[in-house]
């Protein structure tokens, strides 16, 4: 279950043309909004899934221009041919620990983003 923010990528082109330490505050804004449910996930991942290992259970935080997100800090292994022996570690991952970490955490990313763009708008209006 995303959270969608209507207008992030026209006040991302805006921000575009300001300067070069104002775009990164609105990255660094946006990632530590999003770094409690990255903990969130975590914490889930490793209660809620048996046998998660060391390495797996680990998330972390990707700001692009359209998008926040909250990912596995491990990508995929790719094998030489054989069996996976977790083909089912992604869903369980997303089902278990990232939509509940989102659930958890969304009336705070919302008034967190809600301050965030506030903030921005200040800035660019003075």
């Amino acid at each position: 279950m995303p959270i969608y923010i209507r207008g992030l990528r026209d006040v991302s082109t805006a921000y575009s043309k300001l300067e070069r330490d104002t775009r990164a505050g609105l990255r660094t804004g946006l990632r530590d909004i999003a770094e409690p449910v990255q903990h969130t996930a975590e914490a889930l991942s490793q209660a809620r899934i048996a046998r998660i290992g060391r390495k797996w259970w680990k998330m972390r935080v990707g700001v692009t221009r359209t998008v926040v997100y909250v990912a596995p800090r491990q990508r995929g292994v790719n094998g030489r041919g054989g069996p996976r022996r977790r083909p089912n570690l992604a869903d369980l991952l997303m089902d278990r620990a990232m939509e509940p970490a989102l659930e958890q955490n969304e009336a705070n990313v919302e008034q967190a983003v809600d301050r965030l763009l506030d903030h921005v708008i200040d800035d660019f209006n003075h």
